[in-house]
């Protein structure tokens, strides 16, 4: 199974290459575990798993809240690497999440895109 992953992203990252289509990786671990809107873990529902169960009572699928984590953790890491590392350290001060990239989630970018114009009308 891993060996046909690993051929099939291969191929995916080739394709990407010839038709010039910029690829990024991403640690996708813990997305599917942590709830998007920023209220920590999430339990599967017991009757279907492709749903969570999030802290607040809110059900939502897994796959989705996944896939807004990995979108997230690609737009932080977009957003922070230009930025000189005094105005990258103010903004780790302001929203902390972000500073360690495997535990963000959809809401910390939320978060730091408010800091981020924060810092700008400033």
């Amino acid at each position: 199974m891993c060996v046909a992953f690993s051929l099939l992203q291969k191929r995916c990252e080739h394709q990407a290459y010839r038709t010039r289509i910029r690829i990024s990786r991403i640690c996708a671990w813990n997305t599917s575990r942590l709830a998007y809107d920023g209220t920590g873990m999430v339990a599967r529902h017991q009757g279907n798993h492709s749903l969570c169960v999030f802290r607040t009572g809110k059900r939502y699928n897994c796959d989705l809240s996944a896939s807004y984590n990995i979108g997230a953790r690609y737009f932080i890491r977009e957003l922070l690497k230009p930025l000189p590392v005094t105005e990258r350290s103010l903004l780790e001060a302001k929203v902390p999440a972000v500073k360690r990239r495997t535990s963000c989630v959809y809401a910390d970018l939320k978060e730091l895109h408010i800091q981020m114009e924060n810092l700008k009308a400033a």
